[in-house]
């Protein structure tokens, strides 16, 4: 049985002097930093050979868990249940300290139901202003021309991350050239008004170079946004792009009744 004093409540002391992040309006311009840490869980065949009663004690647990720890961290929370084969869902963790993902983590590994989770893929990244939306004079010419304005609230019932690498090849174009690209990325981007992006930064901290977290009302038009991505300018530039995720918006509640 799960004692009385769980384990994990030795992490969460040590996490109570973190600041819990603020997400900005606008993460393409905040020089705000950021940590995201996208943790992606799969559930072991063994957790249902577990006694019902244990594991309706351990899903409260970690309910009580999720809720302590987003006192320092945002947490949130998406189900990827039938949809990979090779997860069942997300914790998207954001913090102003790596410290903070470090805690969480340990402490659910020190839960009743970290026993049972295996963590197939994580994409570690923190976020940085846009170097393409820093001539403030230019977007005031234009300023439907990017995608500069839109606010990503994380409550959309879609959610989707893509991590990407580009080529050396790009790194090599003038700046301006990348620049010009890159706004055209934006400008067909605003041509679907449910589709809002959050960009983050892996160089130098994970195996990618970035992932873009979009999220969105309209599943179809989701995917129009990304056909008309593929033929922009820019994509011949993309190296690798792959495992792209989809995933659905789930309260914690609704996370544990759904996958534990």
């Amino acid at each position: 049985m799960i004692e009385t004093k769980p384990k994990w409540l030795k992490y969460a002391e040590k996490a109570e002097n973190l600041e819990r992040p603020q997400l900005p309006r606008n993460i393409h311009k905040s020089t705000e930093r950021l940590v995201f840490c996208y943790q992606f869980y799969k559930v072991r065949q063994e957790w249902w050979q577990v006694a019902e009663e244990e594991r309706d004690e351990g899903k409260g647990e970690f309910l009580e868990l999720l809720k302590t720890f987003d006192r320092w961290l945002i947490i949130r929370t998406y189900s990827t249940l039938g949809l990979k084969s090779t997860t069942d869902f997300l914790l998207w963790l954001i913090s102003k300290e790596m410290k903070g993902v470090e805690l969480f983590t340990a402490a659910l590994q020190h839960s009743f139901v970290g026993r049972y989770l295996d963590r197939p893929y994580t994409y570690l990244t923190i976020t940085r202003p846009s170097i393409y939306l820093r001539h403030s004079s230019r977007q005031q010419q234009n300023p439907q021309s990017e995608q500069s304005e839109q606010e990503f609230t994380g409550d959309a019932p879609y959610f989707f991350i893509y991590p990407f690498t580009k080529t050396h090849e790009w790194y090599q174009l003038p700046y301006e050239q990348r620049r010009e690209m890159m706004l055209e990325h934006f400008r067909i981007g605003n041509q679907f008004p449910t589709v809002r992006t959050y960009t983050s930064y892996s160089i130098g901290l994970d195996d990618y170079e970035f992932v873009v977290a979009f999220e969105s009302e309209d599943l179809n038009e989701f995917q129009e946004c990304v056909m008309r991505l593929r033929e922009a300018k820019a994509r011949p530039y993309t190296l690798v792009d792959t495992p792209l995720w989809t995933c659905l918006k789930r309260t914690p509640e609704e996370l544990i009744y759904l996958v534990l």
